[in-house]
């Protein structure tokens, strides 16, 4: 299980927790850091396959918890064990503050950390839908389109 929680906790900001299977969630966080430096209220938590899976929702549903203002969980796959784990261990809790968002890339992250001091969590999280499927382009066909 790989886990990290990245600079501080703000109370009054919310809280964005990357989880992924593997190194995934590892990687998308180092690369913020190259972005924005260290970051307030960032974590991540990454499923092993050597990983207890009940232990491993348990871990999310407590990294949920240190975030007093809510947090957003943005996960790798939807249907996949990090999301079923968050299903069952945190979007149960009617007093759990959370969304989650699956199909986590690095410029759903970015504006995550943009858009999470002046916008609600579940305008968050709509927002940032929205980013996920915005960042998915076919590169070849945009270019051969703009040299006609």
């Amino acid at each position: 299980m790989i886990h990290y929680v990245s600079g501080t906790v703000e109370k009054d900001m919310i809280g964005l927790i990357i989880c992924s299977h593997g190194s995934v969630s590892r990687g998308l966080a180092e690369a913020v850091s190259m972005v924005y430096g260290s970051c307030s209220n960032l974590a991540y938590l990454g499923l092993e396959e050597s990983d207890d899976i009940e232990s491993w929702g348990n871990e999310l549903a407590d990294l949920t918890r240190i975030f007093p203002k809510g947090c957003i969980v943005l996960v790798d796959l939807f249907g996949g064990t990090p999301c079923n784990q968050f299903l069952a261990k945190t979007a149960s809790d009617s007093s759990s503050k959370t969304c989650a968002v699956a199909g986590v890339n690095l410029g759903m992250v970015l504006e995550a950390l943009e858009y999470r001091e002046t916008n609600e969590l579940e305008e968050l999280a709509v927002i940032l839908t929205e980013s996920g499927r915005n960042a998915v382009v076919n590169i070849s066909e945009k270019w051969n389109n703009r040299r006609g």
